[in-house]
Formats: structure tokens, sequence, C-alpha cells
């Protein structure tokens, strides 16, 4: 049996727990964090990293099967089923190319996601690990009900919950609003009652899964948070009510609000390409968005940081712009950059497991050509990344 495979890195390491960067040399053992000392090793040669040093970076909301074209969901519709698998693959890749070793896949076709995660775990694909929600639960008629399950009162949203968790979830995502990118939709309007919410979130949790909502206005927010919601899709409709900040951050369970202002961004630049309506669904609360993203984080809510990919002129890999986004709202670079490694994990109930450069930890590491603590951009140039402490081959 061959022994433990040990490899050293040097270099500038920023310790988003610590919000601090400090040299040192990095002991990894098959593949996990044993160390980071202030000393170099008795033997052998280290690893170099020439930059500064994050772990690796986690996208808490993605959509691989949807392209970040003009009219994703269009195309999705017209397209061979072999066509959206190719494009996923590639999807996984533009991923890993910009340092997100973890993403959470929040709804597409099918079970698409799942079998991607299974390949990525099994080896078959190279890609960052992803924890998929398979299909959304939602309401007859409601936002993504053209790829989701259409469920309609409490043992319906259980019965459909049961079944994600049955092909394979390992995160069950309800549409607790309406949203901007389904047409005849209303955004931000109730959808799933917090009856039907409640039923499909003790499902997951009995199973030892987290949960997720699309929530826009906050009738329908509060319907989430009061039926136990673990994370909180955009939050972009309505100011705060001193509930809803409650809910979020003195509840009985942690919440995290995962702004995903990459979404709204995108389809805004894309004035003329992107289909008016929904242009016209976003442009109104494009301001609300970002202040309330802001005034979450000022009020001690958790931030995870998700792009929504996949949505128009949103490409997979596009987490440096969500994180340019929080630190244009107000952010600290400190904050945000917790917010792409420890508190995404940590609201992905992978806390301890990535996120962090801590014992135990997966060495999943990027390389920045700037420090990420006084540069919002240092995201867009990475010079190297690791999985499990081993270079991808990109292909």
């Amino acid at each position: 049996m061959p022994g433990p495979q040990t490899v050293v890195f040097h270099g500038t390491f920023v310790d988003p727990l610590e919000a601090a960067a400090r040299e040192g040399w990095l002991r990894v053992v098959d593949g996990r964090v044993v160390a980071l000392e202030d000393r170099a090793p008795a033997a052998g040669e280290p690893v170099e990293l020439d930059g500064w040093v994050v772990p690796g970076l986690v996208d808490a909301h993605i959509h691989l099967s949807l392209d970040g074209g003009p009219d994703p969901s269009a195309r999705l519709q017209a397209e061979r089923p072999a066509d959206t698998v190719i494009r996923a693959l590639e999807h996984l890749r533009a991923h890993l190319r910009a340092g997100i070793t973890t993403v959470r896949d929040l709804g597409g076709p099918g079970g698409l996601a799942i079998d991607l995660a299974r390949a990525v775990e099994d080896g078959r694909v190279e890609g960052p690990t992803v924890v998929p929600c398979g299909r959304n639960i939602t309401m007859t008629g409601g936002h993504a009900h053209a790829f989701g399950i259409e469920a309609d009162g409490p043992d319906a949203v259980r019965r459909a919950a049961r079944s994600q968790l049955q092909a394979g979830a390992r995160v069950l995502k309800f549409m607790a609003t309406g949203g901007v990118l389904t047409p005849g939709v209303t955004a931000g309007a109730e959808a799933l009652t917090e009856a039907e919410l409640r039923a499909g979130i003790e499902e997951a949790h009995k199973a030892g899964k987290r949960t997720a909502t699309h929530a826009q206005g906050l009738a329908g927010i509060k319907n989430a948070l009061r039926a136990g919601i673990d994370t909180l899709e955009h939050g972009a409709f309505d100011a705060w009510d001193e509930e809803a900040l409650g809910l979020m951050t003195a509840g009985p369970r942690p919440v995290w609000l995962v702004p995903t202002l990459a979404a709204p961004d995108g389809i805004l630049a894309g004035e003329g390409q992107v289909p008016a309506w929904a242009v016209a669904k976003t442009r109104p609360i494009a301001e609300r968005h970002r202040a309330n993203a802001l005034e979450a984080y000022r009020a001690g809510v958790r931030i995870a940081a998700g792009t929504d990919a996949g949505t128009p002129l949103n490409p997979h890999g596009n987490l440096p712009r969500e994180l340019e986004l929080l630190a244009e709202i107000g952010l600290p670079l400190a904050a945000v950059l917790q917010a792409a490694t420890s508190q995404a994990a940590a609201a992905l109930d992978l806390a301890g497991e990535v996120g962090s450069l801590r014992p135990g930890a997966r060495a999943d590491l990027v390389v920045l050509g700037s420090d990420p603590l006084r540069d919002a951009g240092a995201y867009r140039a990475v010079l190297g990344v690791f999985k499990g402490g081993r270079r991808p081959a990109f292909g």
C-alpha cells in the first residue's frame, strides 16, 4: 500500500477567518490541510505559489444548464439534451478556471446537475464540487415552472421534496415568490404559502439537507423565513422590515442571504439583447436590490456570495463580478472574501470542509495576483488553482 501523499506549499496565505495575510508553509496530506506553519519543512522542496493564496472560492447560486446568453431559457427549451450536457461540462471548467472549486446548482431540467455532481465526485468529470438541488419546487404556473416541479398544497410540496431527495438532491429549492425571468409571472408576488414551504423544508431537514428559496417580495420572504428556510436568494424588491431582519439574525436557525447582484447587473447591461419584458421587470428594483444587500449585512445577516450564473449576460465563472459588486455597495473587503469562502461554505453545510485554510479542510487553493484584502478586483487575476492539492487539467 502506498503511503500518504504529502505536499508543502509556500506563499502568502490569506485566511478568511482571520482576515489577515501571512507568509507560511501549508502542509497538505492526501489532499487535506494539516497545518499552516511559520517555518520551512526540514526535508523536501515546497511548491512555490507566487501571489496571494486564498481558499478555493464558492459560488452559492448557479444554473449549470443555462448558458448566460441573452435569453438562456429559450435556448435551453430549444436545444437537444446532449447539447445541454456538453455546455454544462464547459460551464464546470469555466468555474474552475475562475478559481471556483465549489458551486451550488439551484435548478435545471431533469437530474442533470445531480448526475454531474456524482460524476465530479467519482472523478469521471473534472470540475468544482457540485451541490445540486435537482428540480426547483414551485406552484402551478409559478416562477421557473418550465423546468421545475409544480406542486400545490402542503402534501404535494412534501411529495415533490421527497422525490428530489430520492433523486439525490443535496439541497432543496422552493419558489416563495414570482421572478423576473418567467414570462407572465409577477416578480415578487407571493407564490408558495408558508404552510407549503414548511412542508417541503421539514422534509429536507429530516433528511439532513439544507434549503434555499427564490424570494424577492417581502411577504414571500417572510413566509420562507417563518417556515425555516436556510438561505434566502435575491431579497430584491421591498425594503426590509424589523420582522424580516429579526428572523434572519435571531431566528432558531442560521439564515444566509445570497444577494446575486450579478443577475440584474447582467440583465440591465444587456438592454437591447435581453428580452424587453425581463429588462422592464428588473429596472425598477435594481437599486433596492443593492440597498437591501448592504442593509442586511449591516444588520448582522450572514452574506454568502452567489452569482445566479447562467442568467442573461451573467456567464459561468462570473464570481469576480459579484465580489466587485459586493464591495461597490459597501461591504468591507474582508467580508467580501468571507462571503466567497467561509460564509458560503457554511451556507452550503460545508464549513470545515471547504472555504478555509484550517486543518482538516480540503486543500482547495486559488493564487491571486493581488491582495484581496486591499483590492476588490483581485479575483479577476487567477494565477493558479488547486483542488484537493492538485492542479486541474483545464483542457
